[in-house]
This record gives structure tokens, sequence and C-alpha cells, in this order.
């Protein structure tokens, strides 16, 4: 009997180099999931757990708590083009633990403020700026390095790693907050980032060519330019200047997608809690559908990840933002529970389909600038998720209802819809074929 049949030994194979042993690059990702596991999980899934305990304890509005996370995102865009360099010039790792040091020890400064202002610059200047440089930056582009042929299900894994964390940490979290206090769930993430993150990252190496090795562990073949654009059932490295980049249509369309897409999913992540509080749900019964939001977004993520390498990840990206629209309409015209069980799940497709905005900058731009170009987009995807978490909170202020706010997201989600699916790769001015998928 074949002890090792051929899906087996294909899945096998996926795993190795050239000479039998594991390809160190799975073992960067590894690393990099972990390290967004804990840091991502904490700091953007699961902060929304202290959304109404910090309203509460600080007393102010909610387009107060709200402007904590809108500036918090407009801090990471401004240093955006910075991080992306400093990435570019001085590798990954450096940036992990500066970074995952600043957001670790911030958090456990949170826990012993006493006003809102306190607490606002902290949580922008300390740990926002250690988050923004040491997880949301680094981690996708160490995994760009290394993959080219699998960098699609490379980044769809990381993308995964920070629903688990989210998944496990919000419950946990919301456990402590509930029974103890925000500042006691503070300090708990804080020493968990210091504990995990700053081990973790040390092994992560800048790229394969710096231990002799080649993205998934393959050596790339040359082909010519003109096959490079007609055939679409092969991978390229391709190789854009920043200045090349800037230059095409398709930088800033994409740009413009992933700015509308994050602009709405930002802001929803932040009112999450609040949004299914007002449609009638307790808070620890809605923390608990952050678990169902992230649990449903780890095999949507990986799945899409895996199927971006085959097909077209903009048409893949369109379609993954329908469901949140339909659930956002729900959620206004209805108030049957069906519902708010169907907006975490809708939500998870929606955050899904991130793993393929982040593979689609390398994809059309190439490995080399890759930190640089996102840093870039930075700035237009910062600024949007600044205003757009005020926004929900102002309104809901005003009005005691969040209608005006979901009808207005899917307003923007719908103009994103159409730019990912008109989106197509820029002509390269020089491309190389990685392999044949």
């Amino acid at each position: 009997m074949n002890e090792n049949p051929a899906p087996l030994r294909k899945l096998i194979s996926l795993f190795r180099a050239p000479g039998g042993r594991v390809f160190y690059g799975w073992w960067v990702l590894a690393l990099c999931a972990l390290i967004n596991a804990v840091g991502t999980g904490i700091i953007y899934h699961s902060f929304t757990v202290f959304f109404l305990p910090l309203k509460r304890d600080l007393g102010v509005s909610s387009a107060a708590v709200s402007l904590l996370y809108g500036a918090a995102r407009l801090e990471g865009g401004m240093e955006g083009p910075l991080v992306g360099y400093l990435i570019d010039r001085f590798g990954t790792r450096k940036l992990i633990i500066i970074g995952s040091s600043l957001c670790g020890c911030g958090l456990i400064l949170l826990a012993t403020v006493q006003s809102f202002w306190t607490f606002f610059f902290i949580y922008v200047f300390v740990v926002s700026l250690g988050s923004n440089a040491g997880f949301f930056h680094p981690l996708s582009t160490a995994v760009n390095k290394w993959f080219i042929r699998h960098r699609g299900f490379g980044l769809s894994v990381l993308s995964s790693s920070m629903a688990v964390g989210g998944m496990i940490m919000a419950p946990l979290l919301s456990f402590i907050i509930l029974n103890y206090s925000w500042r006691t769930g503070a300090v708990f993430a804080g020493l968990l980032i210091l504990a995990i993150a700053i081990p973790a990252a040390i092994p992560i190496k800048r790229s394969p060519e710096e231990m002799g090795l080649h993205p998934d562990g393959e050596e790339p073949l040359p082909v010519p330019v003109a096959e490079g654009i007609k055939t679409a059932s092969r991978v390229y490295d391709v190789h854009f200047t920043i200045h090349q980049a800037l230059r095409t249509f398709q930088f800033w369309l994409l740009t413009a997608s992933i700015s509308l897409r994050l602009l709405v999913t930002v802001a929803l992540n932040t009112h999450f809690v609040p949004i299914l509080v007002w449609k009638g749900m307790g808070e620890a019964a809605s923390a608990y559908l952050v678990s169902l939001f992230a649990l449903c977004q780890i095999p949507l993520t990986i799945g899409l990840g895996w199927l971006g390498d085959r097909w077209n990840k903009p048409r893949l990206s369109c379609y993954c933002i329908i469901p949140i629209i339909v659930a956002m309409m729900a959620m206004v015209y209805s108030d049957h529970p069906f519902f708010l069980y169907f907006f975490p799940i809708a939500f998870g497709s929606a955050m899904g389909s991130s793993s393929l905005n982040w593979a689609l900058i390398g994809d059309f731009f190439g490995r080399g600038s890759y930190a640089t170009l996102r840093g870039l987009m930075a700035v237009a995807y910062g600024t949007a998720t600044f205003l757009s978490p005020i926004y929900a909170g102002w309104v809901f202020d005003k009005t005691e209802s969040y209608t005006l706010v979901l009808m207005t997201f899917s307003v923007v989600l719908t103009v994103c819809a159409a730019f990912f699916a008109i989106l197509r790769p820029p002509t390269p001015p020089t491309t190389k074929v990685h392999k044949q998928i």
C-alpha cells in the first residue's frame, strides 16, 4: 500500500526546499503569525471590549473614545512612510522588537492614568506608535520578502493569526475587565506582548537571500516581459522602483480601494460592541460575538489566500465586500436576531480579504520597495480611518442610533467594491517568472 499518496506528497513538498529540509520561510511565517496573534489580536481585534468601560470610567462621550482609535490610525498613517523606509533600510527584526517594546510598555502605563488626555497621549504616541511600527508593517513585509508563489497564502495565514488572537483575547480581556477593571486588562495585555513578541522576533531573518536561499525555496526563472503580460497562470517577481510605482494608475486605484475598505472596517471594529449593544445585546454576549467574528475570519482568510494564489485577487476582494453591505443594511431595516449573528460572519468576510489587498501590493510592484510603498499608502488609509470612527461616535452621540452610520458605510463599500472590480495589474518594467502553478 502506498503510504504517501499524491495529495500528501504534494502537501509535504509545499513546505520543503530542495535538499529535503523545511524551507526557512515557513518558520519565519510561523513566528510572524505568533507575534501578530498576540500583538494585533489585542490592539486591533480585542480593544473594542475597552470601549464602554473607558467611556464610563473616564466620563467621556462615544465621540471622545472614538477619537482615541481615530487618532491612533492617523498617527499610523503619518508614520507609515518613515516606518516603511526604516523596514526596507534596516530589516524587519529591529522594527518588531522596538515596536512591540513600546506597545507593551505603553499598555502597562495606561493602567496608571486618571484623565482622558493622559490616556490619549500614551495610547496614541506610545501604544499605537509601537503597534504600527512593530506589528502592522514589518510582519507583512517579512512574509512578502520570503514568498512569491505562496504570497497570498502566507499573508492569509498572517491575517488569520490576528483573528485567532482576537478570538482568544476578546472574551479573556472582557472577563478580566468585567470582573476586575480595564486597568488590570491593560496590564495583562502589555505583559503578554512583551513576553511573546520580543523573543519570537529574534530568529526572523531579513530575506531568503541573506541565507543564500530564494523566495519559496525555489530559484526564479527569467521570462520575456511580453509573455509575462499575457500569461495569467504564472506568478512573477516584478521589480518596480518607488518612482515607477507612483507613476502608475494602478497604485493610486489600489490605494483608494484599500483606504475605502479600511475606512469602514476600522470604524466597525471600533464600534463592534457598541453597535450590538445598540441592537439590544449585552456587553458580555457582544464580546463573544467578537470571538465569532474572529472564528469566521480564520477559515475565510486562509481559504481566500489559497484561492487568491490561483485566481483573480481584485475580483475576490470585490466579492468579499458584498456580504457586509447586505449585513449593515439588514441591521438598519430589521430587528430579527438572525442579523446580529450574520453581522460578525459578514464582517469576517470583509476582513478576510485584507490579506488579498496586501498581497496585491507585492504582486503588482514586487518585493524591493514593498514596505515603503505600503507606508505611503498608509497616509491615505490612516487619514480615512482617523475620521470614520469619530464620525460613527459623533453620529451616535447626536442621534443615539447607528442607522445613518451603517447606511453611509454601505455606500462607501459599494464604491470600494466597484474599484476592486476594475483593478488590473500594471505593465511591469521587468518581469521574472517564479513558477508555473
